[in-house]
């Protein structure tokens, strides 16, 4: 099996994304890699280490101003473009990137194109939660603005699939976020989406969900359409940030919360865990025609190890073919 890597994409790229690299290989070590992005550079920090490590030159990056598919398309030489390309030639398997969402999602569409009897691609957000749940996957976290009842329906379709083949859950539970729990709640997106998701007999429907029931892990999949999806997504991404900033300064700042800090230790750090989402955040998109996944664009090395381990458990369960089949059975 082989990797491809957006090299250039991300925060922190390339250093980070290749030690990301390093950190898979050396941990893990099952596929094979092949680094995108500027060469030079990219051999500058791989180093000695190129055991299972191929490197591909790309010299451009989609800018986070640019439109994406009016960059892709003007361009043929981005690091997204370049991995994403050797994916649909078959010289990889699947591609990884931090970089640009929106551009990783026009590469995908372009070049790879989607799932037959997939109307419109969706991108899952792994959230962790407080319950006894490893995460949550927020589906559609931002891939597609503007959605229909029967897209809400093909998006559990595909997010059964991926929390099935990815992450070993056996018939993972769907709830639909509205603003009530009863079955009459919610606009006229969610009351259809309700009605068609409760007569799928392939899904396994838990019924309306809240927005506060997300983190508490009740689902497997909480679903929405894009909009609201990458709006609760980034709400909570800022209030993480709050949250561990707070912490930081306002309980555990100055001399005493050093003392303090010291004695609560282990139970910081149980904290801290809980919310360490660096295995889980990362996802394909799902209802791609190949395998392309997304993570954060903060990643440093070990999100990015992550990732690629996320990559290389969507190709070995055929995910892909999985959602051809679980997402369109009538197609």
């Amino acid at each position: 099996m082989r990797i491809a890597v957006d090299a250039m994409g991300g925060d922190h790229a390339p250093d980070d994304i290749v030690r990301g690299a390093l950190l898979y290989r050396e941990v893990v070590g099952t596929a094979d890699l092949v680094l995108v992005g500027d060469e030079p550079r990219l051999r500058g920090l791989v180093g000695e280490k190129t055991s299972g490590i191929d490197i591909v030159h790309a010299g451009g990056v989609v800018g986070m101003d640019e439109h994406p598919a009016a960059a892709l398309r003007r361009r043929d030489d981005t690091s997204i473009g370049v991995a994403t390309r050797l994916v649909k030639e078959g010289r990889a398997d699947a591609v990884v990137s931090a970089g640009n969402t929106g551009a990783t999602m026009a590469a995908a569409l372009l070049i790879l194109g989607r799932v037959r009897g997939i109307d419109r691609p969706a991108l899952c957000g792994m959230l962790p939660v407080t319950s006894a749940r490893k995460a949550t996957c927020l589906l559609d976290a931002g891939a597609t603005m503007d959605a229909d009842a029967n897209n809400l329906l093909e998006y559990a379709r595909m997010a059964t699939a991926f929390m099935e083949k990815v992450h070993g859950v056996d018939r993972p539970s769907v709830g639909l976020i509205n603003v009530g729990e009863e079955p009459e709640k919610g606009d006229k997106l969610r009351l259809d989406a309700h009605a068609l998701l409760r007569a799928a007999a392939d899904l396994n429907f838990f019924g309306n969900i809240e927005g506060r029931d997300v983190l508490r892990g009740t689902t497997d999949i909480a679903l929405t359409d894009g909009f609201n999806g990458n709006v609760l997504a980034k709400g909570l991404e800022g209030a993480f940030d709050v949250l561990a900033s707070g912490i930081r300064t306002d309980i555990f700042g100055g001399p005493l919360g050093k003392i303090a800090g010291a004695f609560a230790f282990a139970g910081i750090r149980k904290f801290r865990g809980r919310f360490d989402y660096d295995p889980y955040v990362s996802a394909p998109l799902l209802g791609i025609a190949g395998v392309s996944v997304v993570t954060h664009g903060r990643a440093r090395a070990n999100m990015m190890r992550w990732a690629i381990a996320v990559g290389e458990r969507a190709v070995d369960t055929r995910l892909v073919d999985a959602i051809g089949t679980l997402a369109a059975p009538a197609a």
